[in-house]
Parts: C-alpha cells; structure tokens; sequence
C-alpha cells in the first residue's frame, strides 16, 4: 500500500525547514531541517505552530516538557565525532514528537484510545 502525502505548508521561523509533509496512512507529519543551520527545539516549535494553525509564541514553552538545551545539543555535530546519531521522542501540546539525528521530525497527533 502506497502512502498518501501531502504537504501542509512552509515554516518561516527555521530558515532550513521547508515543508511539512502528512502521510494520512500513518497519520504522521514529517519535515526536515539542518542542524547545523538551526536548533532542533526551535524547528520543533515551528513544526508544532504550523500544524496546529498557530503562532509559536501561544504555544506553552517547550522548556516546560523537554530540557531544550539537552535536546539542541544531543543533535549538535561533535568536534570529534561529527553528527550522533538516533532519536528521541517527548509528548508537546498534544503531539507524539520524534527528533531523528538525520534533520527529520516526526509529529502525531495523540490520540485517546
């Protein structure tokens, strides 16, 4: 079974983020930013703003579910390593969010079951 995507629109706070696309097969909605251009939490917020038709600043601050300092530099490129790799995911304004090392995000839409 082929996905059905669709692109839900441009997000103009993180200059690296582009589109946020939905796939409706798996009721999720990815985007990809660079790391290395802006901060994970930032590009969260923007990503969470535009799917739910809202201004980043009537958001509850992202400090309050996730230390954004932890999460920006578990992302960050190492001056050793380079980029680390993997994920993590947190719960924010009603969305399941998964940040991969890779410069993607994942959003669902919590649901009750």
């Amino acid at each position: 079974m082929e996905s059905t995507q669709e692109s839900v629109g441009a997000i103009e706070i993180v200059d690296s983020m582009n589109d946020i696309e939905f796939d409706a097969d798996e009721d999720a909605f990815r985007a990809e930013y660079d790391s290395r251009r802006d901060q994970p939490s930032l590009a969260v917020v923007a990503m969470v703003a535009a799917i739910d038709d809202r201004d980043p600043i009537e958001l509850s601050p992202l400090h309050f579910v996730i230390d954004m300092e932890a999460l920006d530099d578990l992302f960050s490129e190492t001056a050793t390593d380079g980029m680390r790799s993997g994920c993590l995911s947190f719960s924010y304004e009603g969305f399941d969010v998964t940040v991969f090392s890779e410069g993607t995000i994942e959003v669902s839409p919590i649901t009750n079951a």
